[in-house]
């Protein structure tokens, strides 16, 4: 990013642990920050519902909270035409991640939430300051759904603008 001025936000995010409309017996998740500067970093708040819910996380970041396996969230960027994911800059991005096989499960008892990070390169993914992002996580009912990859819960956080 040369000639871009380096930036640096960090944006406390006041969203509601149950957006308005939303059934407080579901499943959540709630971005409660954003910072960037070349990566964009988020802390994630997963919250479990009425019932157990299993999140993979694929490693333990600074400040000892759980990283979330890459291959289990995903970034959504909004454009005129709808939300979708967030694309790479480069044909030589390659997206990968650790294999379902090799995720670590992390059971988020009923009616509990559970803080993970997860970041990505602004050098390596097509997303601007000011653009309206949302966080979509994968959930599974246990351990053995997890594994198949099956059938996740989706749980999408409410949107915010890319810092």
């Amino acid at each position: 990013m040369l000639g871009v001025p380096v930036w640096s936000a960090l944006i406390g995010l006041s969203l509601a642990l149950c957006p308005s409309g939303q059934d407080p017996s579901t499943p959540t998740v709630r971005v409660s920050r954003v910072e960037a500067v070349r990566s964009v970093s988020f802390e994630i708040n997963v919250v479990s519902g009425q019932k157990d819910i299993v999140v993979p996380y694929c490693g333990v970041g600074e400040g000892g909270s759980e990283g979330l396996c890459s291959l289990a969230i995903h970034i959504e960027v909004e454009s005129k035409e709808g939300w979708h994911r967030i694309k790479p800059r480069y044909r030589e991005v390659v997206l990968g991640g650790v294999p379902p096989d090799k995720w670590n499960p992390l059971v988020i008892p009923a009616k509990h939430g559970h803080d993970f990070a997860f970041g990505f390169s602004k050098n390596d993914f097509a997303v601007e300051r000011g653009q309206r992002l949302r966080v979509v996580v994968d959930a599974w009912p246990d351990e053995p759904s997890m594994r198949t990859g099956r059938d996740p819960i989706k749980l999408t956080s409410a949107a915010f603008d890319c810092p």
